[in-house]
């Protein structure tokens, strides 16, 4: 059985790009149309992962009942709040772009796997200029799951064309490693990302503290 890694699977917000400041600025201009006070850069890092919905629950809960808010409505609200400020400060972590071309130049297939809406994930992308890097990219919204259920994972894998034993997952939170924990994928998480809790104790495989050393954990997996 052909064991290498073929595919190299992202996670997007907190792995790739550093997207919490516009994150932070449309939750906030979200939760002050109804008089909730701003929550802080630090305390919404520690809410990302899990999708708008959850991040504006979590908004509204530290200071006010979530039951007298219609909160799909305030979804619809940041979304449409965080379209316009999507690409304000966002960027891609220090030696991303090189890292990502360096694996193209090597045949390896990228993807994205992130709890993000599918069309913000690839306007992000796109808006960076790094669509042309990636084979799929799938969201939040593509399937009827999400991480840290594995067939998110396990189908963006089959929709490149590759199969689940060639694959790495890459991620920064218990959603990314859990849900590559379930499909027996293994997995590196990086180390500045918006993790709940500290990475060691998610158990990836490898820790990772910069892009440029990511070609060299690749190996060590497919030398294991």
């Amino acid at each position: 059985m052909d064991t290498n890694k073929q595919i190299i699977v992202f996670d997007l917000d907190g792995t790739l790009i550093n997207s919490a400041p516009d994150l932070c600025y449309a939750l906030n201009k979200t939760l002050s149309e109804i008089n909730i006070p701003e929550i802080t850069l630090q305390e919404v890092m520690g809410y990302l992962g899990d999708g708008a919905l959850e991040l504006i629950k979590k908004g509204i809960t530290k200071h006010s009942n979530i039951e007298e808010f219609d909160t799909e409505l305030l979804r619809l609200r940041f979304l449409e709040i965080y379209d316009t400020c999507l690409l304000d400060k966002t960027n891609f972590y220090p030696n991303v772009i090189n890292t990502l071309k360096d694996l193209k130049t090597m045949n390896f297939t990228l993807a994205i796997c992130t709890n993000k809406p599918e069309i913000l994930a690839k306007r992000i992308i796109k808006g960076l200029n790094a669509l042309n890097l990636f084979e799929v990219i799938t969201g939040g919204d593509t399937y009827k799951y999400r991480k840290p259920d594995p067939r998110h994972l396990i189908n963006t894998i089959l929709a490149s064309g590759k199969k689940i034993e060639n694959a790495i997952m890459i991620g920064d939170s218990e959603n990314d490693i859990e849900c590559a924990k379930k499909a027996n994928i293994p997995s590196i998480a990086v180390s500045f990302g918006y993790s709940k809790i500290p990475v060691k104790d998610l158990k990836p495989n490898i820790i990772m503290n910069n892009y440029l050393n990511l070609t060299q954990h690749i190996n060590s997996l497919n030398n294991n």
